[in-house]
């Protein structure tokens, strides 16, 4: 049970919209997707040729939905194709979507990370973008993929915690310009702005965003804790304990999360 845990939920635009701001990250040489049934059809091919059941349980009464699922192999991310902070390694992995212009996740993506360093290498960050506030989020989610194009994954979480920290959340973009946090944090802020304008990662982004609708993903941030072929997910906010004792009840077999009346 995960009575201890604090949960806030931050919703996200509505269908029509995000589908809207974010159809310049869709490959040209596919065709735009325009639906939600469009969208669940490539989830279900990609979970179909992966393997992934994805099982929705009982939504508690505050708000903040709990889904299930169940894999039919042990979910190993790549550290060449996902975000990954942490021991790819791991025993347990955070699948977290976000979006930079959120304001709870602004407050919970730290709190992530100081959570895989205090793991002693048990727990691994998997980032998915989420960037639904609008023009600030998808120019955000691009700055930091180029920054992985720079120096790979631990480029993007530096950046990543710049952008956050500098976020002025809501869609109303950073407080400290783009090429000058970039060239604060050590990157190379004439290719990285470069990158931006000519959205190069837009592929990567437009695929975390089209697995996250075909999830259901309501609210930002949402997390999905994955231990060997069992995982969890919890949409809205969850401080560490409350991960924790998912974590340990998952090892355990059990069902993590039903009860979040407190």
């Amino acid at each position: 049970m995960i009575g201890t845990a604090s949960y806030i939920a931050y919703n996200v635009h509505e269908q029509g919209k995000a589908l809207n701001d974010v159809a310049f990250m869709v490959d040209k040489n596919q065709s735009i997707v325009t639906s939600r049934e469009q969208l669940n059809e490539q989830f279900q091919n990609y979970i179909a040729a992966g393997g992934l059941k994805v099982e929705s349980a009982s939504t508690p009464t505050n708000g903040a939905s709990l889904g299930r699922a169940k894999n039919t192999y042990d979910y190993v991310p790549s550290p060449s194709e996902e975000r990954i902070y942490g021991n790819p390694d791991a025993q347990f992995y955070i699948i977290e979507y976000s979006d930079y212009e959120c304001p709870y996740c602004k407050e919970h993506f730290p709190q992530m990370m100081d959570l895989v360093d205090s793991s002693s290498g048990n727990i691994a960050m998997v980032f998915k973008h989420v960037p639904v506030h609008g023009q600030a989020s998808q120019v955000e989610a691009l700055a930091a993929e180029c920054a992985a194009e720079q120096s790979g994954n631990p480029g993007f979480y530096k950046l990543s915690r710049a952008i956050f920290e500098s976020s002025q959340s809501d869609g109303r973009g950073l407080s400290t310009p783009l090429d000058i946090l970039a060239e604060r944090n050590g990157f190379d802020a004439k290719r990285l702005i470069e990158c931006v304008n000519q959205a190069r990662p837009a592929k990567k982004i437009g695929a975390d965003i089209k697995e996250a609708q075909g999830l259901n993903i309501q609210q930002t941030p949402t997390t999905i804790v994955v231990h060997g072929d069992q995982s969890a997910m919890v949409q809205g906010m969850v401080n560490g304990t409350g991960l924790m004792q998912m974590m340990a009840q998952l090892a355990g077999g059990g069902t993590a999360g039903q009860d979040r009346s407190n």
